[in-house]
């Protein structure tokens, strides 16, 4: 499928793809994907993607938004966000090196097994939280 926007965000070692598609059912979703160089093989990168839906658009980025008022400084953040049976958390956690991020979950039951859940997250930095936001926000726009 043919994206109708793309932008490429590049925050050090990790790039940040947001792409806005249109489904089978003229429904639009966007998909964030964080391509970093893979550990092991050189040339090779690790990729992980998250779909957000047009349904929890508005309300994902607004979460973001909040996240962000929390990264810079102290406190905690915990957000779920809930469409159908797709679940996705918004955390601010600390790194080793006490840097501060939001980790971004999507969680679904297992095709394979419903008892069990798929889960996909990616990261994003304190220092490229904002100009994530604004790529995402961005992208939103397109969804409408």
């Amino acid at each position: 499928m043919d994206a109708i926007f793309s932008k490429m965000l590049k925050a050090g070692s990790t790039t940040f793809f947001m792409d806005v598609k249109e489904a089978k059912n003229s429904k639009k979703y966007l998909t964030v994907t964080a391509s970093q160089p893979a550990k092991e093989g050189e040339g090779k990168f690790a990729k992980r993607s998250i779909i957000v839906f047009s349904s929890v658009a508005d309300e994902f980025v607004s979460a973001l938004k909040e996240a962000n008022t929390v990264i810079n400084g102290e406190g905690e953040f915990t957000k779920r966000i809930k469409t159908g049976n797709i679940n996705y958390f918004l955390d601010v956690k600390e790194a080793k090196n006490n840097s501060r991020y939001v980790s971004i979950t999507e969680s679904q039951p297992s095709k394979e097994n419903p008892e069990k859940f798929d889960k996909r997250s990616i990261a994003v930095f304190n220092n490229a939280a904002s100009d994530f936001i604004g790529a995402v926000e961005e992208a939103v726009g397109f969804m409408k």
